[in-house]
């Protein structure tokens, strides 16, 4: 987007210079430099600017269209505190269904299907990296969904160790030691994958423990953790701590100790 280009949307969209700074949170002289640059705008400017634009681009087709507001949102709407995230989801859960029912509401989202899309939610690199990874895992299957948060989640903390253990011994760069670390990363993801399918088996049928189902089914999770590792350990490894009963005891210990904690934390409605 260019200067001239910014100038154009922006009286399209019926903004005044000051209003269209005021959304940006940006001095209005410095939105002012923008419209008189010849070349691109930085592209986090232009990202910004788009989304505003658009919107307001969108505002301007719904007052063309006289179609008018649904006086129940609109009211509810002012009484909304948008700092509130429990009352902000309770509200959206409220107009939703409020709209299968009202006319007006089904004549805006039918109106609004046959505008273009809005474009990206503006966000920093790391949101636009944790969006496309969210995105990602939306498109598989539900059932596999939970697996690969845990492979993420797993995975991703192991890299912060590797990464710590390489700064705090000073390490030097060797392919022994990429492929150890590398190997390190794919057992993490292996074994927040077998808690993530935990999870997923386990889910449904701890729901019947009432107020105990989600420390349930935080045990259930860490002890399918646990057994990714122990089993292949005590059958192919020979580790002592698998062959004797004080070894799983332990296990179950910090298994039950761990679980009752994810579950409270993790998996406890708030």
């Amino acid at each position: 987007m260019t200067g001239s280009e910014l100038s154009q949307r922006r009286s399209r969209a019926g903004l005044s210079l000051e209003h269209l700074a005021e959304s940006l949170d940006r001095h209005v002289d410095e939105v002012a430099t923008w419209e008189r640059m010849t070349g691109a705008l930085p592209r986090a400017v232009e990202r910004e600017l788009d989304w505003i634009l658009a919107n307001a681009e969108r505002g301007r087709a719904f007052e063309a269209s006289e179609i008018p507001l649904c006086q129940w949102v609109a009211e509810r709407e002012r009484e909304l505190d948008p700092r509130d995230a429990k009352a902000l989801e309770s509200w959206v859960t409220q107009v939703e269904a409020h709209a299968k029912s009202c006319d007006v509401c089904q004549r805006r989202e039918a109106f609004a299907r046959t505008l273009p899309p809005l474009p990206p939610l503006p966000m920093s690199p790391q949101l636009r990296l944790l969006a496309s990874v969210a995105g990602t895992i939306q498109r598989l299957p539900r059932w596999l969904r939970p697996a690969a948060v845990g492979a993420i989640l797993i995975g991703g903390l192991t890299v912060v160790r590797a990464i710590l253990f390489l700064v705090l011994r000073r390490a030097a760069p060797s392919l022994e030691l990429l492929l150890t670390v590398l190997g390190a990363i794919g057992v993490g993801a292996y074994g927040g994958a077998v808690g993530g399918l935990a999870y997923v088996m386990a889910r449904e049928p701890t729901k019947k423990l009432g107020a105990f189902a989600p420390y349930a089914l935080g045990i259930v999770c860490v002890y399918a953790y646990l057994l990714a590792f122990g089993i292949p350990l005590a059958v192919f490894g020979g580790d002592d701590m698998f062959r004797s009963v004080s070894g799983w005891i332990a296990l179950v210990i910090v298994g039950t100790v761990f679980g009752l904690i994810i579950g409270r934390s993790w998996f406890r409605a708030p």
